[in-house]
């Protein structure tokens, strides 16, 4: 999911950066601990993911909802949020379920008197179905009002959204029983939330930044950050050395010369991380998300890359000696002047990449890499890796 300003709420945040004092948009995104391409890209009304676009409204004192263009929407609409070319949105603007991550954002009308409860299922996200079907359930049980406003991971996290009478009744039918699952997948547990929607978001996205600003004064050396979202953080130059940042959302984070040494990176997402220079030498990336990622003269000595995704990333320069990339996913990558030295490449894919020449090709398919017109099967690496 992301979110765009408008034209019309780019020039607002323009006036709201010289009226605050800021003399530049960099000087701003340092400032606010973002990314520079992050807020590049929201002042050139492209999309960015949602806490971020919340984040620079909100240290540019402005409403998020104005500036990107939705404000004027009935309360009573759910807005998916994403860019326009985004597929799971049909023509007609209706809502469709994305394999790996579904929001919607509602716009609430404060002098309704609804009220909010989150629904945990034990189940994986990838295989739930339409959201339509799921909410016509919890409606037949408890009643018309109830509205499901928010998916999330961990296994299904459902909030939902209904009257106070329907909402009781929800939460009572769960607690005695009555309701053991919900689509064929069961339910754990349901709790009224306390807090408006906004408020729980605004303290999410506080809390982050609160631990973005952490990182950058103090470091994190050695700390268990599993599963955390520090995703479009300016973290140049961070001590993240032995840090447990295992499925943690690193997508579009700026980590020039971060000490990632010895890191848990596996399953992290780094796609469109910028990693010039950063130290990841002896780093397990595993599993890792590279995609697009920004690896020029980065430091991977020993770094465990079995199956990790660094299509399309950049490379060149990069000290690769030692690494194991067995299966990993390298097509697009541009490798120009790195370091494969002793690297492990069984099953490793490449595939029109700069600065590989046919000596070097001939010598990784020896090794066991994958070409694009060599033979082997794809779909081995992941059951004998």
């Amino acid at each position: 999911m992301t979110i765009s300003a408008s034209s019309e709420g780019v020039k607002i945040a323009e006036n709201a950066l010289i009226r605050l004092g800021f003399d530049s948009k960099i000087n701003f995104a340092k400032s606010q601990l973002l990314a520079p391409t992050t807020v590049t890209k929201f002042f050139k009304c492209q999309p960015i993911q949602p806490d971020s676009f919340k984040k620079i409204c909100q240290e540019l004192k402005l409403d998020w909802t104005k500036i990107a263009g939705i404000s004027e929407q009935k309360p009573s609409q759910i807005l998916k949020i994403a860019d326009c070319t985004n597929p799971d949105i049909n023509e007609g603007g209706e809502k469709l379920l994305t394999p790996t991550f579904y929001r919607q954002v509602t716009v609430i009308d404060k002098k309704t008197n609804t009220i909010k409860a989150e629904i945990k299922l034990i189940g994986d996200i990838n295989s739930f179905g339409d959201s339509s079907m799921v909410e016509f359930i919890l409606r037949e049980f408890s009643g018309d009002t109830i509205k499901i406003i928010d998916i999330k991971e961990g296994s299904i996290r459902l909030t939902v959204e209904g009257s106070q009478e329907d909402i009781d009744r929800l939460v009572s039918l769960i607690k005695s029983g009555e309701l053991k699952e919900v689509s064929g997948f069961p339910v754990a547990d349901v709790q009224i939330l306390s807090e408006s929607s906004e408020d729980n978001e605004s303290n999410e996205i506080n809390n982050k930044w609160c631990l973005v600003r952490e990182i950058v004064t103090e470091g994190i050396r050695d700390r268990n950050l599993s599963g955390v979202d520090l995703s479009d953080a300016d973290l140049s130059g961070a001590d993240l050395s032995g840090a447990d940042l295992s499925g943690a959302d690193l997508s579009g984070a700026n980590l020039i010369r971060a000490n990632l040494i010895c890191a848990n990176l596996s399953g992290a997402d780094l796609s469109g991380a910028d990693l010039i220079r950063a130290d990841l030498s002896g780093a397990d990336l595993i599993r890792a998300n590279l995609i697009r990622a920004d690896l020029i003269r980065a430091d991977l000595t020993d770094a465990n890359l079995i199956c990790a995704n660094l299509s399309g990333a950049y490379l060149s320069g990069a000290n690769l000696s030692g690494a194991d990339l067995s299966g990993a996913n390298l097509s697009g990558a541009n490798l120009s002047g790195a370091n494969l030295s002793e690297t492990k490449v069984k099953k490793a894919l490449f595939s029109s990449n700069s600065g590989i020449s046919e000596s070097m090709k001939q010598d990784l398919i020896k090794q066991g890499a994958i070409f694009e017109d060599s033979p082997g099967d794809r779909s081995e690496v992941l059951t004998k890796v």
